[in-house]
């Protein structure tokens, strides 16, 4: 960094002369007032971009054995800044040897003395080392900057880690190494001691916790019954779901059982049963219900009960050969299906099979032997 800093010092004092003693037999630039002023001012500059180039050079030493990366991001616009000033001072030298020849022979308007190209040349040397200055303090500002920042995040870190160690001491009470001869007991084995420590706070608070816990709970369960066990938490939960289903039961409109089926003479309802009695019983009791495999359903004998319910039973649960139909229709298809058989009792078809089962007469409830048939149970 040294080499660069004092080369570009030499080359622009070197430069600054030549461009001022430069040209045809004029008068000296040395005895210029205006000249001397521009070139001190120069000469003081160049001084101060050679200190500030000490100065971000030793602190870039220093940033260098932390991070060498960093290092090299700093160092690199010092050195950019060096080659450009040189490329800069050389242009200058080479034009004012050249151009100020010919601004003498031209006869060109001076300033203070000194012609316009000497002029306006050292006002741009001037103007060049104020920016290197700025650039450099620049860089020197985001080095401490970042060196800074580092200091505090490190002293951060350090300050929450003791703290940390400190609040964990603090919570588990432990004692200081050079006090543990204090409580050591006489029990060793394999190198390791036994200290007569006190319990974690943490440890014996939750086990307060827990004895508390469970006297609230012997209390609440056992004693005051004040909310159900296990065992009645599930009954409740079990009569809560079949509400639940009855519920969802009542809104689809298969609520109705055995227990609860009606004859329906609604003929929408009748309408649908008979569409599922075609499907499902035609084959054995035929479409008119005088029957053929299975019995008569249109006379007042049945095998299995004739009112409604049973009817219902029947159809739902199957029996015998009868097959059972909950498997492939719901409730109210079932009940719809069973309003349907109870509206052809009396139609008395041609052709019906004889009578067969029992007696049943919905008014008087009596029941009698069909003639020539055994009662099925």
């Amino acid at each position: 960094m040294l080499k660069p800093l004092s080369l570009l010092v030499l080359c622009m004092f070197t430069g600054s002369l030549s461009a001022v003693a430069a040209g045809p037999p004029l008068p000296s630039a040395l005895s210029n007032t205006l000249a001397l002023t521009l070139i001190t001012l120069m000469l003081i500059l160049l001084v101060v971009i050679f200190m500030l180039g000490q100065l971000l050079t030793g602190i870039a030493g220093i940033k260098l054995e932390k991070d060498k990366e960093e290092k090299k991001k700093a160092a690199a616009p010092v050195t950019v800044i060096t080659g450009l000033l040189l490329l800069l001072t050389s242009s200058v030298m080479a034009q004012d040897n050249t151009e100020a020849m010919q601004a003498a022979v031209a006869d060109q308007k001076t300033y203070g003395g000194l012609s316009a190209f000497v002029f306006y040349s050292m006002i741009t040397i001037i103007f060049v080392e104020m920016l290197v200055i700025l650039v450099l303090l620049y860089n020197i500002r985001f080095l401490l900057k970042a060196d800074k920042a580092k200091t505090a995040e490190a002293e951060k870190a350090l300050i929450t880690s003791k703290s940390l160690g400190a609040w964990w001491s603090r919570v588990n009470k432990f004692r200081p190494v050079e006090q543990e001869a204090d409580i050591a007991l006489d029990h060793e084995y394999d190198g390791i001691r036994e200290l007569d420590n006190r319990l974690p706070p943490w440890w014996l608070y939750g086990f307060y916790a827990t004895i508390i816990f469970g006297v609230i709970y012997l209390w609440r369960y056992h004693v005051s019954y004040s909310a159900p066990l296990s065992k009645e938490e599930f009954e409740i939960a079990v009569k809560k779901a079949d509400e639940e289903v009855k519920a969802y039961l009542v809104q689809k409109g298969e609520s109705v059982d055995e227990n609860t089926v009606t004859v329906s003479v609604d003929p929408a309802d009748l309408a649908e049963g008979k569409k599922i009695y075609t499907a499902a019983c035609v084959a054995c009791h035929k479409d008119d219900g005088g029957g053929m495999v299975g019995p008569n359903l249109t006379d007042d004998y049945w095998l299995h009960g004739g009112d409604i319910s049973s009817v219902f039973k029947t159809i739902k649960y199957g029996i015998n050969a009868m097959p059972q139909w909950q498997t492939s229709y719901s409730n109210k298809q079932i009940a719809q299906v069973s309003s349907y058989v109870m509206s052809l009792h009396g139609t008395n078809p041609p052709g019906a099979k004889a009578a067969e089962g029992q007696l049943f007469k919905e008014e008087s409830a009596t029941t009698a032997p069909a003639a020539g048939s055994a009662a099925v149970n």
